[in-house]
Parts: structure tokens; sequence; C-alpha cells
């Protein structure tokens, strides 16, 4: 896993998820040959469904960057919304339960956890 890789992102196709649609661009599994093997670190691109939150869930051992590229949504914690916006990054500390949802319209952000596999091993 030391090769330098360009990801052409568009060529990557997205599969679904219950709250979207999610495609992994960097990470330990290749699903694609355009995909680059990373040991460390899972990126990848999540479309959020508007009003479609996923369950409030952890990755324990696991830091976790939703960056947005557009549309507007929110990310919860203990009950607190905070807005998620075009430009708008939100970090969530390793345990810390949350959700995340769009509003009124799609939101894409860019997904980005480290280490790749939680934990208790899951790569999500």
């Amino acid at each position: 896993m030391t090769d330098k890789k360009v990801i052409t992102v568009n060529e990557i196709p997205f599969g679904p998820v219950a709250w979207g649609r999610s495609k992994i661009l960097v990470g330990p599994t290749a699903t694609h040959p355009g995909l680059a093997l990373a040991e460390h670190i899972r990126v990848g691109v999540t479309e959020y469904n508007p009003d479609t939150p996923h369950e409030p869930h952890a990755h324990p051992g696991q830091e976790e960057v939703i960056w947005v590229l557009s549309g507007r949504g929110y990310t919860e914690t203990h009950g607190e919304r905070q807005d998620l916006f075009p430009g708008a990054l939100a970090y969530i500390p390793s345990g810390l339960e949350h959700k995340t949802a769009a509003v009124g319209a799609p939101m894409t952000a860019i997904i980005m956890k480290s280490p790749a596999a939680d934990a208790t091993g899951k790569v999500s």
C-alpha cells in the first residue's frame, strides 16, 4: 500500500446506503480498480437524502471528519444540532455518538475517518 495514486472521483460509482448513497475512494479495501488502498485512513463521498438521518452511532477508536461540499443539513450529538452547509467541517471525536442528515435537498460531503477501521475492525 505504498503506491501513489490519482483518483478520478467521478469515475467511481456510488453505492446505496440507508440515508442516501456513498462511495469509498481511499481505504483498506478496493471494490473498484480506481480506488487507492490505504492502511490508516478512509476517505469517501456521501450524498445524504433529505430528511433521512442515519441512526445515532459511534466509531470507537476512530475519528471522523465531515466536510460539506453542497446542500444543507445538520449533525446531532446528545440532542444538540449543529447546522452543516457548504464549506462547513464537522469533527467527530472517537467514540462520540452522533447522527447526520440533509435538510430540504441532498447534501454532499467528503467523509474522512482515521484509522481506516474502528476499534472493532469495522470499515464503514
